[in-house]
């Protein structure tokens, strides 16, 4: 697990997607709480919310890598990353789910390849504006549909981020959108969005908060007992109550008081 951090830390910003199926029946609170103790930040899913209970799974953990194609290209518990390596190389485009495009749209592909995608929409729209061959035409609505639809995700992302009070993460998909569309409205208005929450009162609470509860959790690691950690939690609540990350703690207090699984 700790090398699994390593690598989604490594590898996250360049289109791979990591994220930790937990099958021992583990509730989401559990989880979080699991995760804060030993420092995790990739995103973990129950196996109840995944579509994944088909895979076959001899040894836990085991790693699945997946190609852009949705291939099975690695499953086990050895040097993955060779294989993420490898997927990379034969994904020219990260995030764009396409190896191959037409000449023309090359330049528009390339500019998305390094995250300028105000940029590759720009010269997609421009070839399919004109008349360009079906071909030319197929790639360039691509390239413009997954600028949308990533564009729509960190939008989403904010939205949701920051109705659950988790600023930092709302900041961050905020700044994304600012960045990788530059120059265009939606960008230029997310950047300023980031630099108000950034100066917001109850937004700086909520991050300070959230920093604390990190804290309390990676203090729990070295818990001698359950009801140390349950201690640990309830007033952090206790302390910290009115912000979304108390309520955090509580949910995670109550979900592993009576769990037989969690320790």
């Amino acid at each position: 697990m700790p090398h699994f951090e390593e690598s989604y830390k490594k590898y996250k910003d360049k289109g791979v997607h990591f994220f930790a199926l937990e099958g021992d029946g583990l509730s989401m609170p559990e989880n979080q709480s699991f995760a804060g103790e030993w420092g995790y930040s990739f995103p973990i899913v129950t196996l109840a919310d995944s579509k994944m209970s088909g895979y076959d799974v001899v040894t836990m953990p085991a790693v699945f890598v997946i190609n852009a194609f949705g291939r099975v290209v690695f499953q086990g518990d050895g040097d993955y990353e060779k294989y993420i390596d490898s997927c990379l190389k034969d994904a020219p485009y990260p995030n764009l789910g396409k190896s191959k495009v037409a000449g023309d749209c090359e330049k528009a592909a390339e500019a998305f390849a390094k995250g300028d995608y105000a940029m590759a929409r720009t010269l997609a729209g421009a070839l399919a504006a004109g008349e360009p061959a079906e071909e030319v035409a197929a790639d360039a609505k691509h390239i413009i549909e997954r600028c949308e639809k990533l564009a729509k995700l960190w939008r989403e992302e904010a939205d949701a981020a920051k109705a659950d009070g988790r600023y930092e993460q709302a900041i961050n998909a905020l700044e994304n959108l600012a960045s990788h569309f530059k120059g265009e409205e939606l960008g230029d208005k997310a950047g300023d969005e980031a630099k108000e929450l950034k100066k917001d009162k109850d937004a700086k609470a909520e991050i300070k908060a959230r920093k604390d509860l990190a804290k309390v959790l990676a203090g729990n690691k070295k818990a001698k007992s359950k009801e140390d950690k349950l201690s640990a939690l309830y007033k952090f609540y206790e302390k910290n109550e009115g912000t979304a990350a108390a309520n955090e703690a509580k949910a995670m207090a109550e979900a592993i008081k009576d769990s037989k699984l969690y320790k």
